[in-house]
């Protein structure tokens, strides 16, 4: 399971942006995770909750946003993907037929949204 190690990388990340602002409780962590990310958004959530429980920042929320996929076709510049999840990418183009080429404009994110801390 490596949304574990994600989960600590996180909180990594956020332990050196609290340090820098000098802030010591953690209220809200804010999330965004990409439905091609690789990662089990569920899975990163226990994860999160398990490293944080128990510790200075136990009171701490998590947020976690799921992206939808987003495809824009090769061919006629058609964006879609959003409704049909991951299984967009076997789908050909709504618009004009085109089946593979298409661009990953969405979809692929992990990263901290926001932080609230004091």
């Amino acid at each position: 399971m490596h949304e574990m190690a994600i989960a600590q990388n996180i909180l990594d990340i956020v332990r050196e942006e609290m340090a820098a602002r000098q802030c010591t409780r953690l209220a809200r962590i804010g999330l965004e995770c990409g439905a091609l990310s690789g990662v089990e958004p569920e899975s990163l959530r226990l994860s999160l909750e398990a490293l944080l429980a128990g510790g200075p920042w136990a009171d701490a929320s998590l947020e976690l946003h799921i992206i939808p996929l987003r495809l824009r076709c090769f061919s006629c510049g058609t964006e879609f993907g959003g409704e049909y999840g991951q299984d967009a990418l076997w789908q050909p183009c709504p618009q004009c037929g085109e089946q593979f080429g298409h661009t990953v404009e969405q979809g692929k994110e992990l990263r901290i949204s926001h932080l609230e801390a004091s």
